[in-house]
């Protein structure tokens, strides 16, 4: 086997000691303050870096999570009983339940676990994710009710479609099956609303 030397450039040693200066001040951000000191510690060339680059900046957000953490994976999660979910369900457990479930949990699991803690039969609810977000709907948005410039600058003079345009409250049915609770979704909190299938 032969070995290929390659020279370390000017430009590579000076993008590897950055990028690793950085990683430093991304471990002193993510730990507490108190133990600054002791994450400096475990790195040797930190001193030497910051008289050559500079001090990095550090900053740190209240209640930041780390991204590699499990804390990072987990959704928390609210169930809240539908009307047509109300009436099947005994009165004992409340009409919630509040619970954090990782990103990797399939939706089958996630009908499993809502459907025991309620008594109700898995394969018989349905889970939609309330948004909370709002999307705009064009209702008659043909392309005659839309008057352009003749300069063809692209300038819209009127639109008399934006006229009826309304908003739609944006709601997500987590369809039964093998896909990650997390490929749905796409927040760190969700409320989603049990509903009994017909």
């Amino acid at each position: 086997m032969q070995l290929i030397w390659a020279q370390v450039t000017p430009k590579d040693r000076l993008n590897a000691e950055t990028y690793y200066l950085s990683q430093i001040a991304q471990e002193v951000a993510q730990s507490p303050e108190d133990a600054e000191a002791s994450v400096i510690a475990r790195h040797r060339r930190y001193t030497e870096l910051c008289e050559e680059y500079g001090h990095p900046t550090i900053q740190r957000t209240k209640g930041a999570i780390n991204p590699n953490s499990l804390a990072a994976r987990l959704i928390q999660c609210t169930f809240r009983l539908a009307d047509s979910a109300v009436s099947k369900v005994s009165e004992g457990p409340p009409h919630t339940l509040s619970v954090e479930i990782p990103q990797s949990l399939t939706i089958y699991s996630t009908l499993g676990v809502v459907g025991k803690h309620f008594g109700l039969p898995p394969l018989k609810i349905k889970l939609v994710w309330e948004t909370g977000e709002w999307d705009p709907v064009v209702e008659n948005a043909a392309t005659e009710d839309t008057l352009w410039d003749s300069d063809g600058d692209g300038e819209i003079l009127g639109d008399v479609a934006s006229e009826e345009a309304k908003r739609a409250y944006k709601e997500v049915d987590l369809v039964a099956g093998t896909r990650m609770i997390g490929t749905w979704v796409e927040a760190s909190k969700a409320t989603i609303r049990v509903e009994m299938l017909s």
